[in-house]
């Protein structure tokens, strides 16, 4: 399934024998006097078709191009992409994990001039994180000052970079003259020695200068050159690196001496006669959903971005035949970060297209530092508007709404595929904007929700009430939802005051900030019209809390449009959903008539889980929201789901549950619909099984209590992997008419199942073995009767199904483990403290979150449910100051010798970390630190050679400061028995 070894050298082959790539000093071969460009002492020019090498063509030598899928996790292995080039072919960068690293830009002299030429064609553009660039290539030291780098500001702007030693000079491009988007761009840089100067040069026009020192550059020959990766790289959430290229590259070239403006122009014109028909091609920057098949855990009929990262889809609208969906994207990685707005066509809801990106973070918007949720609204003739959160970091509050329209008036296309943003807001939140009890809180202003009424157009924005002392928040009254009206989309807009919000004090589950409110009329049986709305929002809080992100709550009530508020008719909120994936609704009434609310569905995976996959999270499938004939909410998968349906694999009619579940033993499948409804008749409990094993060594639980009147699921089996979230989720649900009706959405790793039209439990499960694609169903006491059950295999929302390709290999089991190994006994049993004091018993523990951020993470086994592990950081035994070390017994290895543990805490390779030790002579076989994140990342050290050898974990912390304490957990290492 893996690759084992890789391609590390970056070397030439002369004459047999391997010499590294180098600097020297050609510009002394000229006499002294700068020249004109030179032959190149680097050059690529990405023509490979497959592979994980790029050829270096002066040296020959084979470079190396890192690749997240060189290596898979969940999928099989696969090659960097590449795809057609301005000449030949190009390799794509995907924002995130593509790199090529060399040792150096070959015999090149810096005082002699250099100059760097490129063709690239840009897919998104990074928000310049930390200040730094986008590299293209650099080679550089920014602290030292010395090397050379070129790449990307924000927006495309091009920059240049020369180290002096003294000074890093920066030769910054026309902001007005980026690199373009969407097309290839010939970008050169110049260092001109005899003018004491650097240039730009866009498609052979000057864009830039910027004046030298009058001395040398300095390389950075103990850096390696890399390609597409920044030099000092942002690391994010302890996982990602930033400041990296996303887009196509063609043609890289590195060259001793000077280029002036008449060499640059005619040099580009050349390039470009010498194409076909000269003319550039247009690049093929389109995310291909191919790149990810064979993913074990991909959901196939759900909504979800090609590439990347998604967070809540927002904005459905119907127009001209076509149902639009946007959603939260960072195109550069499955991170959060660089928000902007996907969008993809269907004309049912279930079958979606792609579409190009929507908006993107601009330098002229409402949003350049982000374009948050919003949603939209027909407006006639000239189409949807688009109402988003605008992020501007320059202003006191940086959250506003802005608009965008379509060119659908001009170009008539019907995809709505192009959207121009107005420069100017359409709502702000001034200090001091009265809401009720308080003021709105001006910093938490966002998540426009609009619709148009009877010539008015309405705009809900989610904030919070707060008191205000000068500029600090004093008191904390409760979410809320701000009304405003307009006559027109662009407006102007004005303050209704709060619509409805949540006394903090009594009512505290929807949180200090509603997000996302959404309000809906309710239909009621056959689509009539009720009067009452549904208004549903997401909680949030400032600081930490454990149910952020995982619960979305909704009121029933009458929106007073004479007196602009929302009269609930229950003063509790009511959770929407019993799991804890859920989140982010948005909705929209369908032309004929239903309210349909859309959402997202965390997928609970660690930082590391998401970089290794590829992809974060997707779209829950669109449900219909309805008022029953007892005044409660009725919630069901709309109608056109059904249109996914496949063959039916099962069709059971008046059998007994023995029965059925004999009848279900030749079903399986991880895209299935199922359907039941079955009479309890005395039974305790009635159970369904999905993604079950033969064994029962992984399976997933649907339960409805039948004494308890609630349903459930558990997932405290859905996996062996150690690293994925479990526990039971349920809620209170009364059976319909005596009948437990039951429907259930399985796609792959995605579990929806909604019980009597009522309820609805959205999770995730992730199962490691190939044969977990099982159903079973069972019943406790009774006599329960099926009175109907059918299974269909499911259609893919895009394509045909892509099926799983890659499981993980069964570990052995002819081996012990590390005497508590997962701290389970709750204190440091069978662990020595070697010195200091660091490390106790008060360290290990069951903490879910560190207090001050997010969740840990740690390891989830059937053998410790509660999921201790070893916190560094004790406050009473000196926090971050204290130092010591620990150390597990002694054990031989044994098995496959692979041994594998979870680590985070502070980045401090020599002073901070986890390391496997050979008893005999004390040698470190291998060791790992954590990356400055208290969340844990799982290593893997692979000491198949030392199979035999005496062996124990020792944990160190010598360092004090700040992040001067190492975390560790589920240490796995495989004990050969006596």
């Amino acid at each position: 399934m893996r690759r084992r070894t890789a391609l590390r050298v970056v070397s030439a082959a002369v004459g047999g024998a391997v010499a590294p790539l180098s600097f020297a000093p050609a510009f002394a071969a000229t006499g002294g006097r700068p020249d004109g460009p030179q032959n190149p002492t680097a050059r690529w020019d990405f023509d490979e078709r497959s592979g994980a090498v790029a050829r270096e063509a002066v040296s020959g030598s084979a470079t190396p191009v890192e690749y997240v899928f060189n290596d898979a996790r969940y999928k099989p292995d696969s090659d960097p992409v590449r795809r057609r080039g301005v000449r030949g072919r190009a390799l794509y960068f995907d924002g995130y994990s593509t790199c090529v690293t060399a040792e150096g830009p070959g015999k090149l002299d810096l005082a002699g001039g250099m100059t760097i030429d490129v063709w690239i064609a840009p897919y998104a553009y990074e928000h310049g994180i930390d200040g730094k660039p986008q590299a293209l290539v650099n080679q550089h030291d920014p602290g030292a000052r010395t090397g050379f780098l070129l790449g990307l500001r924000r927006f495309g702007q091009i920059v240049f970079q020369l180290g002096f030693g003294t000074d890093l000079i920066e030769v910054k491009g026309d902001a007005g003259r980026p690199a373009a988007k969407g097309r290839w761009n010939h970008v050169t840089a110049t260092y001109d020695p005899a003018a004491h100067q650097l240039r730009l040069y866009l498609d052979g026009r000057l864009i830039g200068t910027a004046a030298a020192p009058e001395k040398a550059p300095e390389p950075a020959p103990g850096e390696p050159l890399l390609i597409g990766k920044h030099n000092r790289p942002t690391l994010l959430n302890g996982e990602f690196h930033a400041n990296m290229y996303m887009g196509l590259m063609d043609s890289l070239v590195i060259r001793p001496g000077a280029l002036d403006d008449a060499t640059a122009q005619r040099e580009h014109a050349e390039k470009v006669a010498a194409l076909p028909g000269r003319r550039v091609p247009r690049p093929d920057l389109a995310p291909h959903r191919s790149r990810f098949d064979g993913d074990r855990h991909r959901p196939q009929f759900h909504m979800l971005p090609p590439w990347h990262w998604m967070n809540e889809p927002h904005a459905p609208v119907y127009f001209k035949g076509k149902y639009h969906i946007f959603y939260q994207h960072d195109p550069l990685g499955p991170f959060w970060g660089q928000i902007h707005w996907g969008h993809a066509v269907s004309t049912d809801m279930v079958h979606w297209r792609d579409l190009p990106i929507a908006l993107a973070p601009a330098a002229d918007s409402a949003g350049p530092d982000g374009i948050w949720s919003g949603s939209a609204c027909v407006d006639g003739d000239r189409g949807p508007v688009l109402f988003f959160t605008g992020g501007d970091d320059r202003l006191p509050y940086r959250q506003r709404t802005g608009i965008a329209v379509s060119t659908y008036q001009a170009d008539g296309d019907t995809d709505l595929p192009t959207w121009t943003m107005r420069p100017e807001p359409v709502t702000e939140a001034p200090a001091s904007l009265p809401a009720g009890p308080g003021t709105a809180w001006a910093e938490n202003f966002r998540d426009p929700f609009v619709w148009e009424e009877d010539g008015v157009w309405y705009q809900l924005v989610g904030s919070g009430i707060v008191d205000y002392d000068g500029a600090q928040v004093t008191r904390k009254h409760g979410g809320t939802a701000l009304l405003y009206t307009a006559r027109r989309p662009e407006g102007p807009w004005t303050y209704q005051g709060p619509l409805h919000w949540n006394d903090l004090a009594k009512v505290p589950e929807p949180g200090e900030v509603w997000e996302l409110p959404v309000l809906l009329p309710l239909p009621g049986p056959g689509g009539r019209r009720t009067g009452k709305h549904m208004l549903l929002i997401c909680p949030w809080w400032e600081g930490f809390n454990p149910n952020a992100v995982k619960h979305t709550y909704y009121w029933i009530g009458t929106f007073d449009k004479r007196e602009h508020r929302f009269v609930p008719d229950h003063e509790k909120p009511r959770e929407f959903d019993f799991g804890e994936h859920f989140t982010g609704p948005s909705g929209f009434v369908t032309p004929d008539g239903r309210s349909v609310v859309f959402s997202i569905t965390q997928d609970r995976r660690t930082e590391q889980q998401h970089a290794q996959s590829g992809w974060a999270h997707n779209a829950g499938m669109p449900v219909s929201v309805s008022l029953r004939q007892d005044g409660t909410l009725g919630v069901e998968p709309i109608a056109e789901a059904a249109g996914l349906r496949g063959p039916r694999l099962a069709r059971i009619r008046q059998a007994s549950v023995a029965e059925a579940n004999r009848r279900l033993a030749g079903v399986s499948g991880d895209l299935l619909d199922i359907h039941a409804v079955i009479e309890p008749r005395g039974a305790r409990t009635i159970t369904l099984g999905v993604r079950a094993c033969a064994d029962g060594t992984e399976e997933t639980l649907l339960t409805y209590d039948t004494a308890e009147r609630r349903f459930l699921i558990d997932r405290g089996r859905s996996s062996l992997d150690p690293d994925v979230r479990k526990g039971v989720h349920g809620g209170s649900v009364d059976l319909d008419g005596g009948r437990l009706t039951l429907r259930v959405l399985l796609d792959r790793s995605m579990l929806e199942a909604y019980v009597n039209g009522t309820h609805s439990i959205t999770s995730r499960v992730y199962p490691t073995r190939e044969d977990a694609t099982g159903l079973r169903l069972t019943a406790e006491g009774g006599s329960a009767r099926v009175v109907s059950l059918d299974v269909w295999r499911m259609n893919g929302a895009y394509d045909t199904p892509a099926a799983p390709a890659v499981y993980d290999p069964p570990r052995p089991a002819d081996v012990d483990a590390l005497p508590n190994h997962d701290f389970a006994t709750g204190d440091l049993t069978g662990w020595t403290v070697v010195s200091g004091t660091t490390f106790s018993d008060a360290n290990v523990t069951t903490r879910t979150d560190w207090g001050w951020g997010g969740p840990f993470y740690q390891a989830e086994t059937e053998n410790d449910p509660a999921g201790h592990h070893l916190w560094g950081f004790n406050p009473s035994g000196g926090g971050d100051g204290a130092i010591g070390v620990l150390r597990s017994a002694t054990v031989v290895l044994g098995g496959d010798g692979v041994v594998d543990l979870l680590v985070s805490g502070g980045d401090d390779p020599d002073r901070l970390y986890a390391a496997v030790v050979r008893a005999d002579d004390g040698k470190v076989l291998a060791k790992a630190t954590g990356r400055s994140t208290e969340q844990y990342r799982r290593v893997v050290f692979d000491l198949s050679a030392h199979i035999g050898d005496r062996v124990y974990i020792e944990v160190v912390d010598q360092a004090d400061g700040g992040w001067g304490h190492i975390n560790v957990a589920d240490v796995n290492v495989p004990v050969r028995r006596p």
